[in-house]
C-alpha cells in the first residue's frame, strides 16, 4: 500500500505531498500505511480518519541554539519519544511541534495531546556548564537527546528510534559531555565537532558520525590537516522511510560553517557556528550574534494510522 507524507510548514501550512516506501524496517509498517509528518514548528490539528482505531506517534523535540561566543556553551538535541494509542474515528487532537532554540535559546516540546511528547533541548549561555538534551514522555520508547559542555562545543545530536542522541564534542575536540561518558550506546544523530583550532580527521570521534556514519568527500579524508578547508560529509544512509529520521551526522567542517545533517548537532567554534539538522539538532556555540548561525533546528511529530 502507498504511504502519504504530508510536510507541514510553519504557521499550519498546508505542507508538500511526499510518497517515500513503506519499509519501516525497525518498526515496520503501521496501519494502513499512511502517515502524516508535521515538520514546522507551530500548533496543528490531527483529525482521526475514519476506520482509525490505533495511532502511532513520534515526537522530537527541538534543538536548543548554540551561545554565541566560543567560550560559551552549544546548544543540546530534543528528546525522542514513540508510542501506540487507542483513539476514535473523528476526535480530533492538537499537535504541536516545538520550535528551534535562536542563540542561547531552549529548543520547544513536540507533543501529541496530552498523550506523548518530547522535550527541547537546553539553550547555549554564557558558560561553559553542562546542557543536557530534551526527554521523550509518555512513549514505550522514550530517548535523551544529545547534551553539550564546554568551550567550542558543538550541538547536540536529536534522539531517535535507535537510541539517545549523541553529545557535542568540546575545546581539543577529544571531550565530550560528562554525563554521557558513560551514557552506554547512543544510537541518535552524531553531535557537532568542537575545536579550538585546527581540526584533523583523527580528532573526529564516533560521537560525531550519527547512528550509520559519514563519508567525507573528495581528497579531504586522506589529509593530514583540513584546517582552512571546508569538510562534505553525507549520511551513508539515505533516507527512505520514517525509521530513519533523526539519524544523521553532526557538523564537521574545520574552522566552523558546519550544519548538522538530518538532527545531527551544528559545528562549534569560530565565527559561523554550525545550525543544528531538522529534526531537532542542536546549534554549535561560536562568536557570532547573526541569528542565521547556531540556531537549533525545529523538532517534528509523526502521525501514523
Amino acid at each position: 500500500m502507498g504511504r502519504t507524507v504530508v510536510s507541514s510548514g510553519g504557521g499550519g501550512g498546508s505542507g508538500t505531498s511526499l510518497a517515500p516506501t513503506t519499509g519501516n524496517w525497525a518498526t515496520g509498517t503501521f496501519g494502513t500505511g499512511q502517515l502524516m509528518t508535521f515538520g514546522g514548528a507551530g500548533t496543528y490539528t490531527f483529525v482521526i480518519p475514519s476506520g482509525t482505531t490505533s495511532i502511532r506517534v513520534r515526537c522530537f523535540g527541538g534543538g536548543g541554539g548554540g551561545g554565541t561566543s566560543t567560550s560559551y556553551v552549544a546548544g543540546a538535541g530534543g528528546g525522542f519519544a514513540l508510542g501506540t494509542y487507542s483513539v476514535t474515528a473523528g476526535s480530533s487532537h492538537t499537535v504541536t511541534v516545538g520550535a528551534g532554540g535562536a542563540n542561547n535559546t531552549a529548543g520547544g516540546t513536540s507533543s501529541f495531546g496530552s498523550l506523548i511528547s518530547a522535550t527541547g533541548g537546553a539553550g547555549g549561555a554564557s558558560n561553559t556548564s553542562e546542557k543536557t538534551g530534551g526527554l521523550g514522555v509518555g512513549g514505550i520508547v522514550n530517548y535523551l537527546g544529545g547534551g553539550t559542555q564546554g568551550n567550542n562545543s558543538g550541538g547536540g545530536g536529536v534522539a531517535c528510534i535507535f537510541g539517545p542522541g549523541n553529545p557535542g564534542t568540546y575545546a581539543s575536540a577529544n571531550s565530550v559531555p560528562d554525563a554521557y561518558s558513560n551514557l552506554g550506546a547512543r544510537g541518535g544523530a552524531g553531535g557537532g565537532l568542537g575545536a579550538n583550532g585546527n581540526t584533523y580527521p583523527t580528532q573526529i570521534r564516533g560521537t560525531n558520525f550519527g547512528t550509520f556514519g559519514m563519508e567525507f568527500s573528495g581528497d579531504i579524508g586522506n589529509s593530514s590537516s583540513i584546517y582552512n578547508y571546508y569538510q562534505f560529509v553525507k549520511q551513508t544512509q539515505p533516507v527512505t522511510c520514517v525509521d530513519l529520521l533523526g539519524t544523521g551526522p553532526g557538523g564537521v567542517a574545520d574552522q566552523s560553517h558546519g550544519d548538522g545533517i538530518n538532527g545531527g548537532g551544528g559545528q562549534g567554534g569560530g565565527s559561523r557556528p554550525g545550525r543544528g539538522g531538522w529534526p531537532g539538532g542542536g546549534g554549535g556555540s561560536g562568536s557570532s550574534t547573526n541569528s542565521v548561525y547556531g540556531v537549533g533546528a525545529d523538532g517534528c511529530v509523526v502521525v501514523e494510522y
